[in-house]
């Protein structure tokens, strides 16, 4: 039995994540996504009647699946309680993330989106800033992370780990040693974490 081929839509949406990851979604053109997908331009508009909307099926099915990396990291065992835990988790979830989808990740991560979303993928995409921006409160209450504002603080860890993928093109993170990633993971809490007066 031959193995089912992927739908056309799917690999639509995986030739445009990836360009959009190379070139920026302004400077991808319909074309360059149909040949990459192996197909002609009108099969795109079957499924997708502007690029925009490309955009916005390629934004939420990449956002979807680091959501549910995510929630799979954040359901696996740990420290019961543990603030510190759980940010090993959420750590552990967007490394898996980044290291099997480099190109999605860069994508929703290094890119200015506002010129195209749509209101249901900017709601998908406050969902993630929910969930960080809980976790923060959660610590900052707990007295384990530092005060300061939870966007402002989830930003910045954002961008510390959007930093180390960026540092790590295009072998992806899969090329960096466990105990350098374990070092980056340290550092960042160390930025999170309030630390103990004396």
């Amino acid at each position: 039995m031959t193995p089912r081929k992927p739908d056309l839509d799917r690999l639509l949406i995986d030739a445009a994540i990836a360009l959009f990851a190379e070139r920026t979604f302004e400077g991808t053109q319909m074309p360059a996504v149909a040949q990459r997908a192996g197909v002609g331009v009108g099969s795109i508009y079957r499924y997708f009647p502007s690029k925009e909307a490309l955009g916005n099926a390629a934004f939420q099915h990449a956002k979807r699946a680091l959501l549910d990396a995510l929630a799979e990291a954040l359901a696996e065992g740990g420290p019961s309680g543990s603030i510190r835990g759980e940010f090993g988790r959420f750590w552990r979830g967007f490394t898996r993330y980044a290291s099997a989808n480099p190109d999605a990740f860069v994508f929703l991560e290094h890119q200015q989106h506002d010129t195209f979303l749509a209101p249901d993928s900017r709601v998908l995409a406050e969902e993630i800033d929910r969930i960080a921006a809980d976790f923060i409160e959660r610590g900052q209450q707990a007295g384990e992370i530092r005060d300061g504002d939870a966007a402002q603080l989830v930003a910045l860890a954002i961008g510390a780990f959007t930093g180390l993928v960026k540092l790590q093109r295009p072998g992806g993170l899969d090329t960096l040693p466990a105990e350098d990633l374990d070092r980056a993971e340290a550092a960042v809490w160390d930025l999170l974490h309030r630390k103990a007066t004396p």
